[in-house]
């Protein structure tokens, strides 16, 4: 994984994405969105629009691998914390456990329980403090990977959708039908 920490990130992400009608491309994204729960640092909502926008017609295949992905890495970063406890987490993040962010999380959490995971999942902020919180508390995975699974499915699906069919809109609105054909892109 050294590419993802040499400053080549965006290098890799347009090699990665002229793959993006190959076989293993779809398992691929879901793996991406899995490991994004403990690297963090992966831009699966940038990938999964971009995919999008090259090859339209996939579009809900897409945000499937990705919905998918993202259950696979909450349940996994779950049952990681189930096994390891709070003091597994103060190993990897000293002292996040006093911070505000923590603490404010925590109240929501206390207040909205797995509620607040769907509403997450439905937004691109990152999930990891409520899975961690939501297993620490002792949730039900399969109450976890419900929350999870609908939240993405339902972002993912308009992030891939509005990816598909952002060319054909910005050829109309612009009338730039060149550049996106040169770019690889057409507006289907």
């Amino acid at each position: 994984m050294q590419w993802l920490y040499s400053g080549k990130i965006s290098y890799s992400i347009k090699m990665l994405q002229r793959s993006a009608d190959r076989l293993w491309y779809l398992p691929f994204m879901c793996f991406l969105a899995a490991i994004d729960y403990f690297v963090i640092v992966i831009p699966v909502d940038g990938i999964l629009i971009s995919s999008s926008m090259l090859l339209p017609k996939r579009w809900f295949m897409f945000a499937l691998s990705v919905a998918i992905g993202s259950v696979i890495g909450a349940i996994l970063l779950a049952a990681m914390v189930e096994l390891h406890g709070l003091p597994w987490i103060l190993e990897i993040y000293p002292g996040i456990n006093e911070s505000r962010v923590w603490i404010l999380a925590l109240k929501f959490f206390e207040n909205y329980g797995i509620l607040l995971i769907f509403l997450l999942a439905l937004t691109p902020l990152a999930q990891q403090p409520l899975v961690i919180m939501a297993s620490l508390a002792n949730t039900s995975l399969i109450e976890l990977t419900i929350a999870v699974l609908f939240g993405r499915l339902i972002k993912c699906l308009i992030i891939s959708y509005i990816g598909s069919h952002t060319p054909r809109l910005i050829s109309k609105i612009w009338g730039i039908k060149g550049e996106l054909k040169d770019a690889g892109i057409t507006g289907r």
